[in-house]
């Protein structure tokens, strides 16, 4: 058995933890961890910005925006662990 602390959540694996459980887990996890970097780089934008930085804004305007795509991959891979959990095929 594994034990992996996730966000300060101790969480335990064991055989019965399908693969679609845990990609679920892996899912929210790297949600939570994008939309931080998201939201600081949008915040970086508005300072690079009020500085006059043109360059630096332009590139954590950049870095949002992949943030943001990256966003809706995690969901689409959230989502097909979602029905294959529900469908009870946790092989991947």
């Amino acid at each position: 058995m594994s034990r992996i602390d996730i966000l300060e959540e101790d969480v335990v694996l064991d055989e019965r933890t399908g693969e679609a459980d845990r990609a679920r887990m892996a899912a929210d996890d790297l949600r939570r961890i994008e939309e931080e970097v998201k939201q600081e780089a949008e915040a970086s934008v508005e300072d690079f910005d009020e500085e006059g930085d043109e360059r630096r804004s332009v590139e954590a305007a950049e870095t949002a925006f992949d943030f943001d795509q990256a966003e809706g991959r995690t969901e689409r891979i959230a989502d097909d662990a979602e029905a294959r959990r529900e469908n009870g095929n946790t092989q991947s």
